[in-house]
């Protein structure tokens, strides 16, 4: 059987938060908040949390079009 998974991967501060949420950006796979707005309204001296999230996405193609939710009419 295969170890769980943990629930917390790591403790980081702004700064590195800052940092990770940039690189992300760069890449192309920012979140749905933009850097500018976390620099804003992020605690400068909070501990923020990384958790493991899994993303699924299907890419079922129906009527010739890319559809993220099955088969929609």
């Amino acid at each position: 059987m295969t170890p769980p998974l943990p629930h917390t991967v790591r403790a980081v501060d702004t700064a590195q938060l800052l940092d990770l949420a940039q690189e992300a950006a760069t890449h192309s796979l920012s979140q749905r908040l933009p850097v500018d707005w976390l620099q804003e309204h992020l605690a400068a001296e909070a501990t923020h949390y990384l958790f493991v999230t899994l993303v699924q996405r299907h890419t079922i193609r129906t009527n010739g079009k890319l559809s993220l939710f099955g088969d929609v009419t």
